[in-house]
C-alpha cells in the first residue's frame, strides 16, 4: 500500500476553491449570454419596426402626393386623424377621399378612403402599423399650411414611433408634399 496513493483525493478546500472558481466563470458566461439576447431582441424589433413604418410611408406618399387638399388634423372618438382628397385621374373617374386615424388607446394606425360626394361607401378601417406610441397631443399628424414655409403647396409632417408590446424600436419622421395643393 502506497502512501502517496492513498492521499491523492481532493480537499474540502481545494473543492471550494474550484466551485468559486467556477462561478465565476458561469457568471461571466451567462451575463454575455443575457446581453447577447437582449441585443438580438432589440435588433428584431428595431427591424420589423424600421419596415412596418417605411411600407406605412410608401402608402401614404402615393396618395398624399397627388392631393389637392390636405384637410386640418383632428381629434374624434378617441384617435387623432388626417384627411385628403385626390383628384379624378380622368372625366370619367370620380376624386377619392383618404383617411387615416392613430388611435392612441389600441397603439393602431389605421387608413381607409371613399369615392368623393359619397359618405356611406367608406371602406372599413385597414390596420397599417401596430405598436405605434403615443408621443403627445398633436401626435403624429402635422399640417403645414402653403406658405408657411416658403412653399406654395400644403405639406404633412408624419411622425411615427413605433415597436413591439414593450419596447420602441423605430422613431421616423418626415413632410410630404401635396403636389396638387
Amino acid at each position: 500500500y502506497d502512501r502517496d496513493l492513498a492521499q491523492a483525493g481532493v480537499t474540502m478546500v481545494e473543492l471550494m476553491i474550484t466551485i468559486f472558481v467556477f462561478s465565476i466563470f458561469l457568471a461571466v458566461v451567462l451575463s454575455s449570454l443575457v446581453g447577447i439576447t437582449k441585443a438580438s431582441t432589440q435588433a428584431q424589433v428595431v427591424s420589423r419596426s424600421s419596415t412596418g413604418v417605411l411600407n406605412v410611408f410608401q402608402n401614404f406618399d402615393r396618395a398624399i402626393r397627388y392631393a389637392d387638399v390636405i384637410n386640418a388634423p383632428g381629434s374624434a372618438a378617441g384617435g387623432r386623424y388626417v384627411e385628403f382628397r385626390v383628384p379624378a385621374k380622368d372625366a370619367s373617374s370620380v376624386a377619392t377621399c383618404f383617411q387615416w386615424r392613430y388611435v392612441p388607446g389600441t397603439q393602431l394606425l389605421q387608413s381607409r378612403q371613399w369615392p368623393d360626394g359619397s359618405t356611406g361607401s367608406k371602406t372599413d378601417w385597414v390596420t397599417k402599423l401596430t405598436s405605434v406610441f403615443d408621443d403627445g397631443a398633436n401626435y403624429p399628424f402635422v399640417l403645414v399650411p402653403s406658405g408657411g414655409t416658403g412653399s406654395a403647396l400644403q405639406q404633412l409632417k408624419l411622425t411615427i414611433d413605433a415597436g413591439n408590446a414593450s419596447q420602441k424600436g423605430a422613431l421616423v419622421s418626415t413632410t410630404f408634399v401635396a403636389r396638387n395643393s
